[in-house]
C-alpha cells in the first residue's frame, strides 16, 4: 500500500479542519494505507523563509529535513485547512516555502523552465469557508486558488493534481458538518 501525508493548518484543536482530516485518515488506513497526519501549529516549527537565502540557502534544519523526508515518503498529499482572507493560513504558506526548495523539489532546466522533481505523487487540497462556495466562485477567488494549487505549486513540482475541494457556508451552528464530513469520506474512497 502507499504512504500518505495529511497536513492540517488551523490553530484550534477542536475544529473543523482536524475532523476532516481525521476521516479521511481513518478511511485510508481502513483501505490499508500508511497515514502520517500533520498539524502544523503542533509539529516541528519552521523558520520564515528569507529572501536573502533564496539563491544561497544555508543547511537545512532539522525540521526542513524532517518534513522533505516525510514529502519523499509519501505518495499522496492532502491539505486540509479553512480558507482565511481568500487563501490558505500563513503557517501554511510559509510550510511551503521552508520546504518546497530548488533542488529538491524543483529544478531549473537548460532553457530556463522549471522541472518538477516530485513525480509519483498525487496532491488534493480541501478547505472550508464560512461564506457559502458560489460567492467565491463569483468573484473568481476559487479558481484563483485552484490556479495557485495546481499550476503554481502542484505542477511547478512535478505532481499530480488531485483536486481542490472547498466547502462553502461552514458557520458555527454545525448544520453542515455530517454532509461535509461523508464528502470527505467519499473523497478518501475515490
Amino acid at each position: 500500500m502507499s504512504n500518505i501525508l495529511i497536513i492540517t493548518a488551523h490553530p484550534s484543536s477542536h475544529n473543523l479542519t482536524k475532523g476532516m482530516a481525521d476521516i479521511y485518515k481513518n478511511e485510508k488506513e481502513a483501505q490499508g494505507h500508511d497515514v502520517t497526519l500533520l498539524d502544523l501549529y503542533k509539529d516541528k516549527q519552521l523558520e520564515y523563509h528569507h529572501f536573502e537565502d533564496a539563491h544561497n540557502p544555508p543547511p537545512l534544519s532539522e525540521a526542513q529535513q524532517y518534513y522533505q523526508g516525510l514529502i519523499k515518503d509519501a505518495s499522496e498529499i492532502v491539505f486540509v485547512y479553512p480558507f482565511w482572507w481568500g487563501t490558505m493560513p500563513a503557517i501554511l504558506k510559509n510550510w511551503l516555502d521552508s520546504t518546497l526548495y530548488t533542488g529538491f523539489a524543483f529544478t531549473y532546466g537548460d532553457n530556463g523552465r522549471p522541472v518538477g522533481l516530485l513525480q509519483g505523487r498525487s496532491v488534493r487540497v480541501i478547505t472550508t469557508c464560512g461564506a457559502p462556495k458560489f460567492f467565491y466562485v463569483l468573484n473568481g477567488i476559487n479558481r484563483a486558488n485552484v490556479n495557485i494549487w495546481k499550476k503554481s505549486i502542484i505542477k511547478f513540482c512535478g505532481m499530480d493534481y488531485n483536486g481542490f475541494h472547498l466547502f462553502g457556508g461552514v458557520d458555527t451552528s454545525g448544520e453542515k458538518v455530517e454532509s461535509i464530513f461523508e464528502s470527505v469520506k467519499k473523497l478518501a474512497n475515490s
